[in-house]
């Protein structure tokens, strides 16, 4: 069944990345017009092919993301949809438990958290006065794994898979039908993943891609790292009326990695560099 988002809008955060920037394209494919955001001053390679709009914004300021989406509302009239995209791994260094800084703590959860809760309060009136709309929030396998060794990047991956619960609670308030759910990808093949794995590739003698393919065999069900596509397809489905009775709902884009026992020892052996010191 083919997805039609004719007519309607589209905001997505992270369009420079690699789930992002998929989104964004498979968007436009299903018809919608799509405002992509980054915090890049202009437009990123990834969409320069792309009949979409391109508008910077650093998703941790509370004035540019009400400026962004007056605007956007001004022009447009409406707001759809809204794929919440943008995130950091942090400090990959300094990132266990025992090591991790106050400082990169908080720039993590800055943008993989209160970046994702700004974009859901400043779309919500624009979605409250059509009564309906669709938001979609990236989370990660991590939400569900001990992250003893990126404790910030799984603390906000968790909180925004509870967040997502109370958008999407308080969306269905009074005869709203707006639908907020979140996805959990696991190894996905982006630069945000090559960056954590090269220090152990290195260390093994492998390129990042290597690695990430040689880890996906041995921990992952399903054989392989995912694309940014398969995280995309999920969104599209999340974003369009086809999923118009799905709302609250975590999605595990993973390959099986989470039915796997010692889900966060296997990952440790993939994104385990050198030793961090405090």
């Amino acid at each position: 069944m083919r997805v039609d988002l004719a007519d309607k809008l589209a905001l997505v955060t992270g369009g420079a990345g690699g789930i992002g920037s998929a989104t964004a394209r498979l968007l436009v494919e299903a018809g919608a017009r799509v405002v992509a955001m980054d915090r890049l001053e202009r437009m990123p390679a990834s969409l320069a092919n792309l009949p979409l709009e391109y508008r910077q914004l650093d998703v941790t300021d509370e004035l540019a993301w009400a400026e962004l989406v007056m605007a956007v509302d001004a022009e447009h009239g409406r707001i759809d949809m809204l794929v919440n995209a943008a995130g950091i791994e942090g400090d990959q260094g300094r990132n266990t438990i025992a090591s991790t800084t106050l400082e990169d703590w908080r720039r993590v959860h800055a943008i993989n958290l209160d970046g994702t809760f700004l974009g859901c309060r400043s779309v919500m009136p624009v979605m409250e006065r059509a009564g309906h709309g669709a938001i979609v929030n990236v989370s990660s396998v991590a939400s569900y794994f001990p992250m003893p060794f990126n404790c910030a990047y799984g603390s906000s991956k968790a909180a925004v898979q509870h967040l997502t619960r109370s958008v999407a609670a308080w969306g269905s308030r009074n005869g709203h039908r707006i639908r907020c759910n979140s996805v959990h990808p696991g190894l996905v093949r982006t630069d945000m993943l090559r960056s954590i794995a090269a220090a152990g590739a290195l260390r093994d003698g492998l390129s990042a891609d290597a690695a990430i393919d040689q880890h996906a065999r041995s921990a992952i069900p399903l054989g392989r790292a995912a694309e940014p596509e398969d995280v995309a397809r999920q969104i599209l489905y999340l974003s369009s009326d086809l999923a118009g009775q799905v709302t609250g709902a975590d999605f595990r884009i993973d390959g099986g990695w989470t039915l796997a026992a010692g889900g966060w020892q296997r990952r440790l052996a993939l994104l385990d560099g050198p030793p961090s010191t405090s």
